[in-house]
This record gives structure tokens, sequence and C-alpha cells, in this order.
């Protein structure tokens, strides 16, 4: 469940940190009854950023994949000497 804080509430520091600890979510900070903010561990915000990493990661093997069955491949080897040569390595 989503724990909403008054931003006034946020002078008490040490229960505040006490609070986004044991939240199972980002606590969300209100100002004027709306939505300013949210807070998280570091923990979490680790887990949020590798759990976007890999949402990425299997795109692009599901478009690598895709793009291998339709044929839209060139060899390797011709790839890297069109490289160098553009590049002038």
């Amino acid at each position: 469940m989503t724990v909403c804080i008054p931003i006034k509430e946020l002078k008490n520091t040490a229960a505040f940190a006490r609070t986004v600890e044991e939240a199972s979510e980002p606590v969300i900070v209100t100002r004027n009854g709306y939505e300013t903010f949210a807070v998280m561990t570091v923990e979490k915000l680790d887990a949020l950023k590798q759990e976007a990493a890999r949402v990425r990661l299997y795109r692009d093997i599901d478009e690598a994949e895709d793009d291998f069955a339709s044929g839209r491949v060139v060899d390797g080897h011709e790839s890297q000497r069109a490289a160098r040569e553009r590049y002038g390595l």
C-alpha cells in the first residue's frame, strides 16, 4: 500500500527515514494535498534500475531476433571493414 506523507512531517528526519525503509513501495510526499515527489531506499532504486535494464535487454533481443528472421542482417567482417573505411581506422 502506498504511503503518503505531508511535506511538513519531514522535519522529523529519523522517523521519515524509518518510514521509507519500512515501506514496500516508494513513499509519496505531498504538498497542499498534491503529490510532490517520491522517496525510496537505494536498494529499491537499484532493483528498479535493474528491472528497467532487463526490460530493455529483452526488447533489444526480440528486435534482433525479428531482424534475423526477416533477413535484415549483414556479414560481420563486411560491417567491420565498412566501419574502418568510414572512420579511417
